[in-house]
Formats: C-alpha cells, sequence, structure tokens
C-alpha cells in the first residue's frame, strides 16, 4: 500500500476497537474546532438535496457531441471550479479543486454529488458546472490499475453522497466501504476518486493520514502521483478579501465556512489568472464603486451600509471579454 510517510490508517485496519477510538477523537476534536471558528455559522442542511448547486444563470446545454480531449484516457480525473457566488461553502480559493469526477471511457465521468453517486456525460460537466477545469493522470498507475480503479468507481453508482459539512463527520475519509463507521458506505466528490485508487495501492491525498483525514481538490491536485495533462481556464477571478471570514477594522479576526461579516471598511482585493487583464471594476449590489488597473486589483468600501450585500468584480481583457465573481457579505457601519 502506497501511503504517505509509510502510515496505514487505522481506520482501514479492520480493528472495531480501533475504529471506534478513531471516531471518538474525531467527533470530540472537530466538533470543538467546529465551534469555535464557525460559531453561529454552522451549516445547516436538512437533507441532502440542499446542497449548495450551480445557480441557475448558467445556460443547461446537452450537448451529447461534446468530447473529451484527445489526451484523456480511462482512469483520468476531472477537477473543476464551480460557477457560483463565493459565499457558497463548496467554492475554494484556487484553480480547479471544487469538484471531482473519474473518466471511466465512452465519454462518460463517474462522480458523487447531490444524493447518489452517478455516470455522466462530459458535456455536462463542460457546459453546466465549471468556469476552469483541468484533467489530471495518475502517473504511478499502469493500465490494470487505472482500470480496477474505474471499475470500482462504476460499481459505487447508485452509493449514497456524503455531506462534506455534516457535523459530526464532515469529510472524514474511508476506502472500505464495507466498515461499520456511519458514512463508510457514502461517498463525496474527492473521496471517491481516492478510494478507488486506494484500493489500487495508490494514495493520492498528498496529505496521505495526516489530520483531519479529509481529502481536498488541493490534496489530489499537488499531490506526486498527480500530473496535469490538459486544463482550461475560462474564467479564475476570485475574491482575496473579504472572503469567507469576520473583519473588524479592515482585519480578518476569524474564518467561517460561507459567511462574511463586515465591521466597518474594507480594502476589497480579487486576484485573475486570465491573460492580458486590463482592468477590474467594482459593483456593490449592482452600483459600481470604482476601478483598478494594476494588481493587486483592489478598492476601498468605506460606505456605513448595514445588512447583506453582493460584493462584484468584474475582469476585463485586451479583447474585451468580462470575467465576473461576486460574494454574499454581511455588513455593519
Amino acid at each position: 500500500m502506497n501511503t504517505k510517510d509509510g502510515n496505514i490508517s487505522p481506520v482501514l485496519q479492520g480493528d472495531e476497537q480501533i475504529q471506534k477510538k478513531i471516531l471518538l477523537r474525531y467527533t470530540l476534536l472537530f466538533g470543538i474546532l467546529f465551534l469555535l471558528v464557525c460559531g453561529t455559522n454552522i451549516p445547516i442542511v436538512s437533507s441532502l438535496a440542499d446542497k449548495p448547486s450551480v445557480p441557475s444563470s448558467l445556460t443547461i446545454i446537452d450537448d451529447k457531441d461534446k468530447m473529451v480531449p484527445d489526451c484523456v484516457n480511462v482512469g483520468d480525473l476531472l477537477l473543476l471550479d464551480l460557477g457560483c457566488d463565493e459565499s457558497n461553502p463548496w467554492k475554494r480559493p484556487g484553480l480547479y479543486n471544487e469538484h471531482c469526477a473519474i473518466y471511466i471511457g465512452n465519454n462518460t465521468l463517474v462522480d458523487a454529488t447531490a444524493k447518489v453517486v452517478r455516470a455522466k456525460a462530459y458535456s455536462h460537466f463542460y457546459y453546466n458546472w465549471q468556469k476552469n477545469l483541468v484533467f489530471v493522470r495518475v502517473k504511478t498507475a499502469n493500465e490494470s490499475q487505472r482500470q480496477a480503479a474505474v471499475n470500482w468507481a462504476r460499481s459505487q453508482i447508485g452509493v449514497a453522497y456524503q455531506v462534506f459539512f455534516y457535523f459530526p463527520w464532515f469529510g472524514l475519509k474511508i476506502a472500505n466501504t464495507n466498515l461499520s463507521f456511519p458514512t463508510a458506505n457514502q461517498l463525496y466528490c474527492m473521496e471517491l476518486p481516492w478510494a478507488a485508487y486506494y484500493k489500487q495501492g495508490i494514495d493520492i491525498d498528498r496529505n496521505g493520514w495526516m489530520m483531519p483525514w479529509w481529502v481536498t481538490g488541493n490534496d489530489i491536485l499537488y499531490d506526486d502521483d498527480i500530473e496535469v495533462i490538459y486544463s482550461e481556464v475560462y474564467d479564475s477571478t476570485e475574491f482575496i478579501k473579504p472572503y469567507k471570514g469576520i473583519y473588524v477594522g479592515n482585519k480578518k479576526i476569524a474564518v467561517t465556512f460561507n459567511h462574511t461579516v463586515l465591521f466597518g471598511g474594507i480594502d476589497i482585493e480579487v486576484i485573475t489568472h486570465n491573460e492580458m487583464t486590463t482592468h477590474v471594476d467594482f459593483y456593490i449590489d449592482g452600483v459600481y464603486k470604482g476601478t483598478d488597473t494594476t494588481p493587486p486589483y483592489t478598492c476601498r468600501w468605506n460606505d456605513r451600509k448595514f445588512g447583506k450585500k453582493v460584493i462584484t468584480a468584474v475582469v476585463s481583457d485586451a479583447f474585451k471579454n468580462q470575467y465576473p465573481t461576486s460574494i454574499t457579505v454581511w455588513k455593519f457601519f
């Protein structure tokens, strides 16, 4: 088994007593941490159907002829960014790290989302979900390992989805779906391809079995077993500040999963990886606030406001293309 730092996870060793101890420690540790960090901002999810989704403003196109790039082979992974408000708890900073699927051939990918593990055409992801995407390959896997990973992923179609933000397990990863753990027979999007390859003796989580025992998009993307084979950047505009936290006097004093709360003025800052950027325009609830032409792209917001507001940044390039992003915040004073 290829595990990072030579550590074999206790949750895979089959000892029921060890498993119970791991679960208890996990519950206590992350329950306390979650309450300290999030306070009253604990995401309340009444059902799996309440998972934040891609906004309906994105055009739904069913193009069955949209093919994966020629370089993509069975067993390769698709990672992408979602096109939604950055206050969404599934949004993460950086490129290609918010959702993952495994390519099983015939222009089809398997992913874990919404309620179950499912198989969908590439066009579904390309047109309905992504604003940036990358295909990566597990370079340390041979052909038989890749095929075995795909076969296992296919066998999980119909398995229940694991909501990453559910207390107390959050994103606890488990490759052995037969264990008597509450989430052993559930999978989230990054856990599915990780488990598929872990079962073949390859750990594609750069953190191995270091706490907190979950796997993220960046953990896969930057693992030593992974190589990038294809990428597309369409809209890489992201907020650096404010972003998912509590700000007092322009300083971040706490981190949250989704809410952003501002007390007083704030220096709004965005980043973009789009080429030939000429300027960035800033808006508050659709009202123009300012423009910056040089990075870092910033705008000072000193208005005394109360309540929920939407900050929008629109990047423009030399070809007059525009790349917007928005974040919902609560502002006081």
